[in-house]
């Protein structure tokens, strides 16, 4: 089974649209939606409920705004309340820029296998339309520096929010790194958990896609100074060893 998790933040402009595009394919896919309404104030919950159109949908409200990372670990771990270890969870963005065109692909190299499939803008066929070029130099700059850091050159883009994650990893991650799994409450979380999953095995590819900002309505809910400081913090966490898996005792597994 399928589930979406979709994070949102003051997105009462972009539900309509978004749910337009993606109920028909989580009807043909026998889906479950997840949202995680993180603090809106913008009647964002009255919006998922007035389009609803028969979805199979369930709302995780947060009473305040907490970051994308908290929503992100709220959606995931509800989810994994529910799923199978087989199942797919897709993450994708709640302002429509995540293209739900490329999910197929995605899903078919799920179902090859690899335990995550990201979409990725810099991936060769992929694209950034609408942006600011400082904005697109700065993501690029992350999306480099973690490659080389964590490994992952073989991946373009790290920072992306539109994934498919098998639930089975995503649980033995959880299971492993406890609470510490998604531990970055704002946009750094994404790259932290692929590398968090990535240093405990799983395996990842990457679909490209055309991430199209002219498709949002309102501005982006991001925060540059806490960002930098959020991806700082996170690479020095990495140098220090603090992203690997925790160890497990030499006498796991031998108690009574």
């Amino acid at each position: 089974m399928v589930r979406f998790v979709v994070p949102a933040y003051n997105e009462a402009e972009n539900i309509s649209r978004l749910l337009v595009d993606l109920a028909p394919r989580a009807h043909a896919l026998g889906a479950r939606v997840i949202f995680v309404d993180d603090g809106s104030t913008d009647g964002t919950a009255e919006s998922i409920d007035a389009h609803r159109d028969g979805l199979h949908l369930a709302v995780v409200r947060h009473k305040h705004n907490r970051g994308l990372g908290t929503a992100l670990n709220s959606g995931l771990r509800a989810a994994l309340g529910e799923a199978h270890d087989d199942d797919a969870i897709v993450t994708i963005e709640a302002d429509n820029t995540s293209d739900l065109d490329d999910l197929p692909r995605m899903l078919e190299l799920f179902e090859q296998g690899y335990d995550v499939v990201l979409a990725s803008v810099y991936a060769p066929g992929g694209g950034i339309l609408g942006v600011a070029p400082w904005r697109l130099l700065a993501s690029k700059a992350v999306s480099n520096t973690f490659r080389y850091l964590g490994g992952l050159r073989q991946i373009h883009t790290l920072s992306s929010l539109y994934r498919v994650y098998r639930a089975g990893t995503l649980r033995r991650a959880a299971e492993t790194y406890g609470y510490l799994l998604v531990r970055e409450p704002g946009f750094a979380a994404n790259v932290e958990l692929l590398l968090k999953l990535y240093n405990a095995g799983a395996n990842v590819a990457e679909v490209p896609t055309v991430n199209d900002w002219s498709r949002r309505a309102g501005a982006s809910k991001m925060n540059l100074t806490p960002t930098a400081l959020a991806y700082g913090r996170l690479a020095a966490a990495h140098l220090v060893g603090r992203i690997q898996p925790p160890p497990i005792s030499p006498l796991a597994g031998e108690e009574e």
